[in-house]
């Protein structure tokens, strides 16, 4: 027999219990009636006005009850007039008295009552602040060497929590999640207190009245219809405290301000992705050593790769709309079957298996042939003005395209790991992707997470190969490739001056790796789009060959803005931050203090402790969810020309574990794995002045050089007073002799 969850009976005791409640509101169900009746008035109010005979005079035998004053005595919370004479009235009363002297007069003496009572409570409660600032100052200036004990009152607090609070938290969490499971439960308790609230009325009558203004236009009834949704409130209104309407102003603004927040920082990926189509196929970006080229590079192959899927999903989409009664569905099930058995891994593979499907529809044209397309219904070709397209031409385009849209693995393929996160969401239909950037949430980074494809440099080289029989040597397809180091990879001229492009071994001069990021756009062309791009990286430009750098576009880093939170200006973000910042700041003053001379735990320290740890993480995750900075750039053109542009990185987007600014320190670590010297065991020097001996330590070419020089001066027997003195003095003046 299987056993009931004893959360069951929880919910079901708490659905009695709202059952219940409801006494609690005697006018809820009567009311809920009223509307009913009045909802089923207007609607026969309506269709007897639609049907009635216009030639002759009319008198409608229903009368619209909605537009009358509801029978049930409920108190608005808002008293209005419901004639409009009087609601004009009213509203002239009301300003005259905002700018009324005896009105503002009250309203200062209400203020300074308020102000008096504060100043009360405050001078009650200084003595107790003082008593207070003296003990902890006291307690936390005494020095205690306790490592990690409990103080008593520490230990009474854990204790207590131990058997109170920590089952309890961790039983809501646990309901909580049941709750969620089993959905049925709150949405009952949510219908019956909209019921209770007079909500279920409120949308009832609403329709009422649609159906009673739609046909008869009677603005006059408004303040009726006001009057009334005020009376409904008020049960709502009087029964919640004021202090949960604060915090549900507080979490609407909070919220407001989020989605403003996420809007702008979509526009500024739409403004990245319009600077990267601005872009060709090759791009170096320039820059010295924490300059962000990195991060950079990496930031425009993420939204470049959000962009190629895009651009293969326009594809898809004009060539459905150019054949719309094509049975595109049929096609898609059989490229996915020639995905999964790899008949269909790349572009050209695709196009290859096209062509033995076509010559298959030459051999016997019919519908069977061609995924059972309507051959006598439709047409075959399609024409735009500008050419003719045959229906093979167009289902070429869609099947390459649905290729690029399709690959559930990154578009990536880069010498340095980088985390993708887009989301493949499939039915068995036509797939969509989740490209949101900004949304994820961290705590399911590994369930979604994918990384880019390790770049094999012979994919790139026409020429010589570094492994021959190299099994990736023809790979070369769409995608993003990204380069790090770029300089480090293909060197200049004077670093490759003993290489020849007739040496047996693969090198730079012979690799012809130049030549295929040249003709790379041609081997990448869907319906006219290009489906690769070159991201690179470097330090100097000087670094590397100028055929390598003229391939496309250098970008300079001009400037790097610092990261701020893109919420609007009245977001209650700024106001909790500003008064955080004040009292974390304090709090470090004394934590520092309170750790210098204790090493004991306290109740007071740990209870600060958990405040501020809140107050920081809030603060820290609202700015990494909407951190945002402007890099400034310089694009240099192929002929010189300069162009000044904008590029927005957002900290959730690039810094949310993307790659590894250390991506080449595996290099160091193999050397760390032989070493045995720490800092510490590294020889100081002795004294302001270096000696000879220490100087010498250092192994440099210069100082090398230098003690050379001194050798040969002694072993040559040359006399000091022939030697130039300044000569000697920079020589030899600041060794000491030798012993």
């Amino acid at each position: 027999m299987k056993k009931i969850d004893y959360r069951h009976y929880i919910c079901i005791f708490i659905t009695l219990g709202f059952l219940l409640f409801g006494l609690a509101f005697p006018y809820a169900f009567p009311r809920f009636l009223e509307s009913v009746r009045d909802l089923f008035n207007s609607i026969g109010y309506y269709f007897c006005e639609i049907f009635a005979n216009s030639g002759d005079e009319y008198i409608n035998p229903i009368n619209p009850t909605v537009a009358e004053i509801s029978s049930i005595s409920i108190k608005p919370f808002w008293e209005i007039s419901i004639n409009w004479e009087d609601f004009k009235g009213d509203f002239s009363e009301f300003f005259v008295l905002f700018f009324k002297s005896e009105n503002f007069l009250s309203y200062l003496f209400h203020v300074c009552n308020l102000l008096l009572n504060v100043s009360r409570i405050l001078i009650l409660m200084l003595p107790l602040f003082l008593s207070l600032w003296l003990l902890f100052s006291g307690m936390f200036n005494a020095q205690k060497t306790d490592d990690n004990k409990d103080s008593k009152p520490l230990l009474i607090f854990k204790r207590i929590s131990d058997y109170t609070y920590q089952p309890l938290l961790r039983f809501c969490k646990s309901f909580v999640m049941f709750v969620r499971e089993n959905p049925w439960y709150y949405r009952i308790w949510f219908l019956l207190l909209a019921f209770y609230f007079n909500t279920i009325s409120i949308l009832v009558e609403f329709v009422a009245f649609y159906f009673y203004f739609a046909i008869s236009f009677d603005l006059g009834n408004i303040l009726i219809q006001i009057y009334k949704l005020s009376a409904d409130l008020s049960e709502l209104v009087n029964f919640v405290p004021v202090f949960f309407w604060g915090i549900l102003g507080f979490y609407i603004i909070n919220k407001k301000a989020d989605d403003v927040a996420y809007n702008r920082l979509n526009h500024n990926e739409k403004k990245n992705r319009g600077f990267i189509n601005e872009r060709g196929v090759s791009t170096i970006i320039d820059g010295p050593m924490g300059s962000g080229k990195t991060l950079l590079g990496t930031d425009m192959a993420l939204s470049a790769e959000v962009q190629l899927r895009d651009q293969a999903y326009e594809i898809i989409i004009e060539s459905d709309f150019k054949f719309p009664n094509f049975p595109w569905i049929n096609l898609e099930r059989d490229l996915r079957r020639a995905f999964d058995n790899h008949e269909i891994f790349s572009i050209p593979s695709c196009r290859r298996w096209l062509r033995h499907k076509y010559r298959a529809y030459r051999r016997k044209r019919c519908s069977s042939r061609i995924w059972d397309y309507d051959l006598n219904r439709y047409s075959t070709r399609y024409d735009d003005k500008l050419k003719i397209q045959n229906i093979w031409e167009v289902i070429d385009d869609y099947s390459c395209a649905y290729l690029v849209y399709t690959v559930q693995s990154s578009l990536l393929i880069t010498n340095y790991s980088i985390r993708v996160d887009n989301l493949f969401l499939d039915i068995g239909n036509f797939p969509l992707w989740n490209t949101d950037f900004f949304k994820r949430d961290s705590k399911y980074i590994e369930s979604y997470s994918r990384h880019s494809h390790i770049l094999d440099f012979d994919m790139l080289r026409l020429g010589k190969k570094m492994l021959e029989r190299n099994p990736n040597r023809n790979a070369f397809g769409f995608g993003v490739y990204v380069i790090t180091e770029f300089d480090k990879e293909r060197k200049n001229q004077n670093e490759l001056r003993d290489k020849k492009a007739s040496d047996e071994e693969c090198n730079q001069k012979n690799d012809l790796m130049p030549v295929l990021m040249k003709m790379s756009r041609h081997a990448c062309v869907i319906a006219n789009r290009v489906f690769v791009m070159f991201i690179a990286d470097l330090q100097r430009t000087g670094d590397i060959s100028s055929g390598v750098v003229e391939l496309g576009e250098v970008i300079h880093i001009s400037n790097v803005g610092k990261f701020c939170p893109v919420l609007p200006f009245w977001s209650p973000f700024y106001v909790i931050e500003a008064i955080s910042n004040l009292f974390i700041s304090k709090f470090e003053n004394f934590y520092k203090n309170a750790r210098f001379n204790r090493s004991d735990n306290t109740l007071t320290v740990y209870i600060l402790k958990a405040i501020v740890v809140a107050l920081k993480n809030y603060i820290k995750r609202k700015n990494n969810i909407f951190g945002t900075r402007v890099v400034s750039l310089d694009v240099e053109r192929p002929r010189g020309e300069i162009l000044s542009r904008k590029y927005y990185e957002s900290s959730k987007k690039i810094l949310s574990d993307r790659y590894g600014t250390d991506c080449h320190s595996g290099i160091f670590e193999a050397r760390a794995e032989y070493n045995t010297v720490g800092i510490n065991d590294i020889q100081e020097y002795y004294g302001k002045l270096a000696t000879d001996e220490e100087l010498l330590l250092q192994h440099s070419f210069f100082q090398v050089d230098a003690h050379s020089c001194i050798e040969e001066c002694e072993n040559s027997n040359i006399e000091v007073s022939v030697v130039n003195p300044l000569i000697y003095k920079n020589i030899v003046g600041r060794s000491r002799p030798r012993r």
